[in-house]
């Protein structure tokens, strides 16, 4: 085994971007509302938001919003969706197009946006 010298100059870590330059984030709670009682799971609901977003904002549009699925719970079918704050609109625009999961019929539903996740877990 190699033991690399620790002098000043030998590889230094990299520092995140801190909190203060990283930009606003929004939270959004949805519901997707099967039409035939249909049963969703957490991967292809991931699976069919990334597919929405990309036909419809492509990836340069989609990667400027930051979205990114947190969570979603296959009893109720709420999901939460994070997003930044200057792309909120056209997260809640883009949500709402939305309309197939796996092959089964869905009709979404925006419930609330908050800037934290634990106001929305309460709900």
């Amino acid at each position: 085994m190699i033991k690399m010298p620790k002098t000043k100059h030998y590889k230094q870590s990299l520092k995140p971007i801190p909190p203060t330059l990283r930009g606003k984030k929004r939270y959004v709670l949805f519901e997707l509302i099967p039409a035939q009682n249909a049963k969703l799971s957490e991967k292809n609901v991931d699976d069919a938001l990334w597919r929405t977003f990309l036909e419809l904002y492509g990836s340069v549009g989609t990667a400027r919003q930051r979205i990114w699925p947190i969570k979603f719970d296959s009893s109720r079918n709420l999901g939460i969706v994070r997003c930044a704050l200057e792309a909120l609109e056209e997260v809640k625009a883009g949500l709402l197009f939305v309309k197939n999961v796996n092959g089964a019929e869905v009709i979404p539903k925006i419930i609330s946006v908050s800037g934290s996740i634990k106001q929305l877990k309460a709900k």
